[in-house]
């Protein structure tokens, strides 16, 4: 595993696209929209949050044998990103998004509109209960052809070993698909929620550290 270089923001965010299209999260955000369009905007609409974790927060790559990256992991301090918030990120897209600027205004505004059931279901304050600063993990995935190849263990041990290393108490994370749980607990994550809202419901996971020295 290693550090993600500004330049690879495009290929990372395609691969990120590619991963979760199919899953019903991106299907609703670009749902209306033609195959064809989606992929040819979703890696910009997904590159742009990750460039506020390249400033804020850690991206880390596994690279295939050839070196391209086959993995991307983010994360981030959860109390910033609470803060970043949906006002923090619309204006971070109106600052640094020129990227956006190429795709019709139309296409924009529905996918803002498709998006609001999926972020009606999250919340960035949930692990308050329990945890006071966890180091969050926000985007997670392995380009299909690897999955298997213990890529998502390199990325997800070296992420956790990272916020040991930074003196964060816990770990946590979310996902939407249920069968993605049972990997995470294999990890020694914990099922804290499970909330669901309208037609989506996210797992909410924490991993405590404090009783790991290392891990």
């Amino acid at each position: 595993m290693r550090r993600a270089k500004r330049e690879e923001r495009a290929a990372l965010a395609a691969l990120m696209f590619d991963q979760f299209y199919d899953q019903a999260e991106l299907q609703q955000q670009f749902s209306g929209i033609d195959p064809e369009t989606a992929r040819q905007i979703g890696p910009t609409v997904l590159g742009l949050g990750q460039g506020y974790f390249f400033s804020h927060g850690d991206i880390f790559v596994s690279d295939s044998p050839d070196g391209t990256p086959a993995g991307v992991i983010a994360g981030i301090d959860a109390q910033r990103l609470a803060h970043f918030g949906p006002l923090g990120q619309f204006l971070y897209a109106l600052r640094h998004g020129k990227e956006l600027h190429d795709i019709p205004r139309p296409l924009l505004t529905q996918i803002m509109r498709n998006s609001r059931p999926v972020l009606n279901v999250h919340s960035t304050r949930w692990y308050r209960r329990y945890c006071g600063r966890p180091y969050y993990i926000a985007q997670f995935a392995v380009d299909k052809p690897y999955r298997g190849t213990g890529i998502a263990r390199d990325l997800l041990e070296g992420a956790i070993e990272h916020a040991v290393s930074q003196g964060y108490p816990a770990v946590i994370l979310e996902t939407f698909t249920r069968e993605n749980v049972r990997m995470y607990l294999h990890f020694g994550f914990q099922l804290k929620q499970v909330h669901t809202c309208g037609d989506f419901t996210e797992y909410r996971l924490l991993l405590p550290l404090m009783q790991l020295g290392a891990f």
